[in-house]
């Protein structure tokens, strides 16, 4: 029905390197041996990598603007949420793109999750009740300012069903509704957001280990009724055995081919209108920009 990427006249090609919504104190426990403030940016250097890596693209490319500081005052929590400030500019921002280029379909290369609020957001508002969103990603992303974890791309997909900060909300021209959202690929159940989750009555399937699997979910996509999908994968949804450049040191995720194939599958079924990357973590690269730091080059 659909080529497997959002291409034409209306696509867009976002780039959203925005990695304050991963921050905090605990990040640096994720990459041993990189320098802390290289930490703090680990998102920031991941977008711009899958966009080189990725096929020529001949439609529009927009750059949001990030915000490098890690000053403790740019990063202040506030109403819940870590670099809150930094966190709605940036969004703001996206969201300003969005409207000017007005576009029919958006590929996002970002840094953490809450990079697909302003792309689903908006097409959303293009499609209405005719766009479904499949979340593919180990953790649900369900938290609510409130929870003992403050990282906004923990709260990405509640915000987009019209949970959590309300201030931040009332900036999206739409919301989704949670029987529109599936969840594939969900693993860490211990989560917080997970009782939020729940309440929303947010459906979730497991991880696709067969061609089969894809029925469950190509099934949940003819029962919404919607021809349009947007699709948001976390890199953390993949097997360490095939990429190990994310969160996580699990081998009991979704491999990359069956990846592939799910996204082959819906997209007989549906048009994939938005397609966001995240939470690449490109640590051996990180370590070496800190070992050029220190040569005299």
């Amino acid at each position: 029905m659909s080529q497997t990427s959002p291409s034409g006249p209306g696509a867009l090609r976002l780039i959203f390197p925005q990695w304050q919504g991963a921050s905090g104190p605990s990040t640096h426990q994720l990459h041993p041996g990189v320098d802390a403030h290289d930490t703090q940016l680990s998102f920031n250097l991941g977008p711009a990598l899958l966009e080189l890596l990725s096929p020529d693209h001949d439609g529009p490319t927009a750059h949001v603007p990030v915000s490098t500081d890690t000053s403790d005052e740019a990063l202040a929590t506030v109403d819940g949420i870590y670099a809150r400030g930094a966190v709605v500019r940036q969004l703001t921002a996206a969201l300003t793109i969005l409207r000017d280029a007005a576009p029919e379909s958006v590929v996002t290369f970002g840094g953490e999750c809450s990079v697909s609020v302003a792309p689903f957001s908006h097409l959303a508002s293009v499609y209405g009740e005719d766009l479904a969103v499949l979340w593919i990603d180990a953790h649900p992303d369900t938290s609510v300012p409130g929870d003992s974890y403050t990282g906004f791309h923990s709260m990405a997909l509640a915000t987009l069903a019209g949970e959590g900060d309300a201030g931040i909300i009332a900036e999206l021209p739409a919301l989704i509704s949670p029987s529109k959202i599936l969840q594939v690929g969900l693993r860490q159940w211990d989560d917080e957001g997970i009782a939020v989750k729940e309440r929303l009555g947010i459906k979730s399937v497991g991880i696709m280990d067969t061609s089969e699997d894809s029925r469950r979910v190509l099934d949940w996509i003819a029962g919404t009724g919607a021809t349009q999908l947007a699709v948001h994968i976390d890199l953390d949804i993949l097997d360490r055995r095939d990429f190990t450049n994310s969160v996580g040191t699990n081998t009991d995720g979704m491999r990359m081919s069956e990846l592939v194939r799910l996204i082959a599958d819906v997209s007989t079924v549906a048009n994939i209108a938005g397609l966001s990357l995240t939470e690449h973590l490109p640590v051996e690269l990180m370590r070496l920009g800190g070992l050029l730091r220190n040569l005299p080059i």
